[in-house]
């Protein structure tokens, strides 16, 4: 549905985005990862067709941003960083206004219209001026007027920026819903959020795509598995040397603390687990606690990001 080749933007002599390559295939929820300044906005605009390459393409749902510039347009539905507000205008009002301005019969808009409402979140709320809604509802709002002529892409830019938490889980779980009928390309910097709705990742930073997949391919692309957490109790140096001598364990780290415990963290696959509880056991230990944490996406994109950042440079 997406399919982006060599594209590349420059802002006068500054390269905004650097030969980004990437597919995005029909029902998938793909987020596009970065910090701020790394590009995103700039991707969501071209694949709008709002701003053109200057050099490279893209296609939406095989239409070029370069040649075919209107169809693009009737194929997607755009979220941009700022919600569109008519602030005297009625939800209701405002979502049938652009209904008929993107095609959809007549006869068939205010059916879809109530269709939308309800599947944002918005049923009763038709009547409200839109400047009296909250941040979260005028993103909902915003996510509505995306999809209400049912187009097959879906480009949301930033929609959780500026969300309180319990918005945000909210807006998760709009998102989420947007598969069934919808290929979706969202863009965030809130990456805690990305992999609880996202099929795959595509990380981005100074205009380069730098990895992409799902969180758990990210981490096998560093050759890291969990991070295993362990409450140990025995002599710190006793517990250092037991588990460290454990093959396959990687960035051990033991913390003394009151009461003859050691904190343990350390990195290993999760079959390693069990070689860690005999070790223990043998060097006379008591195993008190073992848990596992998958390397957050934050800490994989530093990764990922830093050592192309000093090759550039």
């Amino acid at each position: 549905m997406i399919d982006v080749s060599g594209l590349t933007k420059y802002y006068g002599a500054r390269r905004a985005l650097h030969g980004l390559t990437f597919h995005v295939a029909q029902g998938e929820i793909v987020g596009l990862v970065g910090k701020n300044g790394a590009g995103k906005s700039s991707v969501l605009n071209i694949l709008c067709a709002q701003l053109l390459p200057s050099a490279g393409d893209a296609r939406v749902n095989g239409f070029s941003v370069t040649a075919d510039t209107f169809k693009v347009r009737q194929q997607i539905g755009f979220l941009p960083e700022i919600a569109p507000i008519y602030e005297d205008t009625t939800v209701a009002g405002f979502l049938t206004y652009l209904a008929r301005l993107r095609g959809k019969p007549a006869q068939a808009v205010a059916q879809r219209v109530t269709e939308v409402m309800g599947r944002t979140g918005l049923s009763g709320y038709g009547r409200r001026r839109m400047g009296t809604l909250s941040r979260g509802y005028r993103q909902r709002v915003g996510i509505a007027q995306a999809i209400v002529h049912d187009p097959p892409v879906v480009l949301l830019d930033e929609p959780m920026a500026g969300l309180d938490p319990y918005q945000i889980i909210q807006m998760r779980d709009l998102i989420g819903s947007l598969k069934t009928s919808h290929t979706v390309l969202f863009s965030t910097h809130i990456l805690s959020e990305v992999t609880r709705v996202c099929d795959r990742v595509i990380l981005i930073d100074s205009g380069r795509v730098r990895a992409e997949g799902a969180e758990e391919a990210l981490r096998a692309s560093l050759g890291r598995g969990q991070r295993l957490r362990l409450l140990v109790r025995g002599a710190q140096q006793a517990v250092a040397q037991a588990v460290g001598g454990v093959a396959g364990v990687s960035d051990l780290r033991c913390v003394a603390e009151e009461s003859g415990l050691v904190r343990v963290e350390l990195n290993a696959e999760p079959e390693t687990r069990e070689a860690l509880s005999r070790a223990i056991a043998q060097g006379g230990l008591g195993l008190l606690e073992l848990r596992a944490e998958g390397h957050g996406l934050e800490e994989l994109f530093v990764q990922l990001s830093e050592p192309k950042e000093a090759q550039a440079s």
